[in-house]
């Protein structure tokens, strides 16, 4: 799990907030997000089911946590895209693999 540590922790009552943690992986729920109208209510939305934190917590985050939680959300789903795409790399595929396909020999 990947945890972003706010700049700015948020305080809601007696509770402090000092960090996000973001799941290892996303789930067909959390590309519900693109159904919200507007580019930040989508990104409020991922944020808060890929870190299981409430909407109205995310929209309490400061502009630099807020942009550097938007950006770990948006790699999740640029990966997934290139994963599916198959424009990624396979972490199973050795090196030997990877030569042949390019018609090199392994080094």
């Amino acid at each position: 799990m990947a945890n972003l540590t706010l700049k700015y922790p948020l305080t809601l009552g007696k509770t402090s907030i000092k960090k996000l943690t973001f799941r290892d992986y996303t789930v067909a729920g959390d590309y519900l997000s693109f159904d919200v109208r507007g580019g930040v209510a989508q990104r409020i939305a991922l944020i808060a089911s890929l870190t299981g934190t409430d909407e109205e917590i995310v929209k309490q985050l400061r502009g630099p946590d807020y942009q550097a939680a938007a950006n770990m959300a948006d790699a999740m789903i640029n990966a997934d895209e290139e994963q599916s795409t198959g424009n990624t790399a396979d972490p199973e595929e050795s090196e030997e693999d990877k030569a042949k396909k390019q018609g090199s020999p392994a080094s």
